[in-house]
C-alpha cells in the first residue's frame, strides 16, 4: 500500500516515517517543506498546484498529515500562519485526496477539549480554550466535511529529539539542569505520549486498511496513561537522567500566555476495540530519547 506523509521530518512525522517505511507491507514517501532532505519531497502545503502534483505523483491510498503548527503561544502570536497551515492546507488537502481516491488522517489535539470533564470519548463535544486547539477543531471539521477521512487525536507529545526543545517535555531537561530555582506548573494535568507509540498505532491502523479488517472514519483517540503536571513531569525527567530536582517546586496557580485547559484525558478505547495496543514505559522512553544530550 502507497502512503504518503507530510511533516515527515517534524518531531512526530519522523517516527511515523521510520516505522512505516521498515514495513514491508508498504511503499513510503514522506514530505517536508523547509528541512526536506534525503529521501523525503520538498512540499509547501499551501502551494496547491504542487500538492496536487505530489498526489498524482505518488498516487497515495493512505495520506497521513502530520504537519501542523503545534505550539499553542506561537499560533497565538502568529493565528494567520497558523490557521493556514492547521486549517486551510488541511482542507485543500483533503479535498485533493477525496478526488484522488485517498483517505487523510489528519492528526489532532486534546487540546480541542475545555478540561473541565475528563476523561472525554471521541463523540465528546470539544469546546476549544485557546486559538491552537480552535484552530485543530476547524482543522478537523474541514478534513471530515471533504471526504471519507479520519482525525487521530493526541495529547502531548515526545520522543526522540534533534535538539531538547523540540518537545516541551524533553525541553525539561535544560531546567532540571539549572540549578536555579523555579517554579513549574503544578496545575494543568497532561498525558504525555511517545511518538513511536503513536507510530506503532499508525502502523497498526495502516496494516488493518490494508488488509481490508477495518474500515476507519471518524474520530480516533491515543494517548500515554502516566498523568502528570509540568512539575511532576521535571521530576519524572530528573529520575531518568539520575540528576537532582530539588531546586525546582510546584505552582498551583501558572499564569499562562494562552490559556491552558485543566485536564484533557483521552479516551482511546475505539482504537483499543480494534485490537490496537503499544506498550511503552514513560521512564525508560525519557532515559533514552535524553541519553544523547547528558
Amino acid at each position: 500500500m502507497e502512503i504518503l506523509i507530510t511533516g515527515a521530518s517534524g518531531l512526530l512525522g519522523r517516527s511515523v516515517f521510520k516505522q512505516l517505511d521498515s514495513n514491508p507491507a508498504f511503499t513510503v514517501t514522506g514530505t517536508a517543506h523547509s528541512r526536506a532532505s534525503g529521501p523525503l519531497l520538498q512540499l509547501d502545503l499551501t502551494d496547491g498546484d504542487r500538492l496536487g502534483a505530489v498526489l498524482g505523483q505518488v498516487r497515495p491510498r493512505l495520506v497521513i498529515h502530520c504537519a501542523a503548527e503545534r505550539w499553542p503561544d506561537r499560533c497565538a502570536e502568529n493565528p494567520d500562519a497558523a490557521w493556514q497551515l492547521n486549517v486551510d492546507s488541511a482542507a485543500r488537502l483533503a479535498k485533493l485526496c477525496t478526488d484522488s481516491c485517498a483517505q487523510l488522517v489528519y492528526i489532532s489535539t486534546d487540546y480541542v477539549f475545555d478540561g473541565s470533564a475528563p476523561p472525554y470519548s471521541a463523540g465528546d463535544r470539544p469546546n476549544p480554550v485557546n486559538f491552537y486547539g480552535r484552530s485543530k477543531l476547524a482543522g478537523e471539521e474541514a478534513v471530515l466535511g471533504n471526504g471519507d477521512h479520519w482525525v487521530l487525536r493526541l495529547p502531548l507529545l515526545f520522543g526522540p529529539v534533534t535538539y531538547p526543545q523540540e518537545s516541551g517535555v524533553t525541553a525539561l531537561l535544560d531546567t532540571v539542569r539549572d540549578s536555579k530555582p523555579a517554579a513549574l506548573d503544578d496545575w494543568a494535568i497532561r498525558f504525555p505520549t511517545s511518538v513511536e507509540d503513536v507510530a506503532r498505532v499508525l502502523e497498526q491502523c495502516a496494516e488493518r486498511i490494508a488488509d481490508g479488517s477495518a474500515e476507519l472514519g471518524g474520530v480516533y483517540q491515543w494517548s500515554g496513561d502516566r498523568a502528570c503536571t509540568r512539575y511532576q513531569l521535571a521530576g519524572l525527567v530528573a529520575r531518568a537522567c539520575g540528576l537532582p530536582a530539588d531546586h525546582l517546586s510546584g505552582d498551583p496557580n501558572p499564569d499562562y500566555a494562552e490559556p491552558r485547559p485543566h485536564n484533557c484525558q483521552l479516551d482511546k478505547s475505539r482504537l483499543a476495540d480494534l485490537g490496537i495496543s503499544v506498550s511503552g514505559s514513560i521512564d525508560e522512553q525519557l532515559a533514552r530519547y535524553l541519553r544523547p544530550f547528558l
